[in-house]
């Protein structure tokens, strides 16, 4: 079966998905009406916590990638213990979840990143980043560095809620970036701080930040120093699976990049966008 002709059956089972499950929708969507999906915070700069649910190469991966993105000036990724198990990859409240598993060829996607929204839908709470090893540990052409460094710099980068582009940064799409753009550029950093160049009144984001540490060595100074470490070891990883996530996506029928992206609607009203990047047949 040719990939198109087995697209348009995935699309015509997507039909039927849609008619014997009302309450959730499956919409694909494109570039321009992404419209900069970011997290709540209060200040134009910010840390954002990876847990690390990996194993193999990939997070020595992570930790260059981190290094890659961390020198813009708007998001600083802090690589932290992982909060859940990397087959299921449940997302954590506040924070990215960054797994790898066998997860199957027959949807053939490489690398995929879900955003988790607040209940009312207009700020990212969490975030999972999955790398598909059913083609990255066996014999296929993307087994190689490269391809591994380029995807877990492109879903790294959607978690702060950049979009895919067409210049020679790892956020480009194509399957020649797969192989030959690795790394953020400084276009990609201006477009962090464009999106996050206002403040919030609230915060998803998990963690102290600078200006919140600050105020948390004032206050705690005058207390007795048995109670600083108190909830020390308290974790983001209470809040894992607050809602389950959708199962593993099909490719859409006209496929003509090497990405797409879906907005989801689960049965409670929260809202999932899922960034796909597929494999070529």
């Amino acid at each position: 079966m040719t990939r198109r002709l087995s697209q348009r059956f995935v699309m015509a089972a997507f039909a039927v998905v849609l008619l014997l499950a009302p309450l959730v929708t499956v919409a694909p969507t494109v570039a321009s009406d992404t419209g900069g999906f970011h997290w709540a915070r209060k200040s134009s700069q910010f840390t954002l916590q990876v847990g690390s649910d990996l194993d193999g190469p990939w997070p020595g991966i992570l930790k260059q990638v981190v290094a890659d993105w961390n020198k813009s000036e708007t998001v600083t990724f802090r690589i932290v213990g992982g909060g859940t198990g990397p087959q299921e990859c449940h997302p954590v409240t506040g924070r990215v979840e960054a797994c790898n598993w066998r997860y199957g060829t027959q949807e053939g996607w490489l690398g995929l990143t879900r955003l988790y929204f607040n209940d009312r839908g207009d700020h990212i709470e969490a975030a999972t980043v999955q790398m598909n090893d059913s083609f990255f540990d066996t014999g296929s052409q993307y087994n190689n560095d490269a391809a591994r460094r380029h995807t877990m710099c492109h879903e790294i980068g959607h978690t702060s809620g950049l979009d895919h582009v067409s210049t020679d940064s790892c956020m480009n799409d194509s399957q020649y970036a797969v192989f030959n753009n690795l790394h953020p550029i400084n276009k990609d950093f201006n477009q962090q701080a464009r999106i996050y160049n206002h403040t919030d009144s609230t915060t998803t984001v998990a963690g102290a930040q600078k200006k919140e540490k600050k105020d948390k060595k004032k206050k705690k100074s005058g207390k007795n120093k048995k109670h600083s470490n108190r909830n020390r070891k308290q974790s983001g990883a209470d809040s894992e699976g607050f809602f389950s996530p959708t199962s593993s996506p099909s490719a859409p029928s006209g496929l003509d990049n090497s990405e797409t992206m879906t907005v989801e609607s689960t049965d409670d009203g929260r809202k999932i966008v899922t960034f796909i990047t597929w494999a070529e047949e």
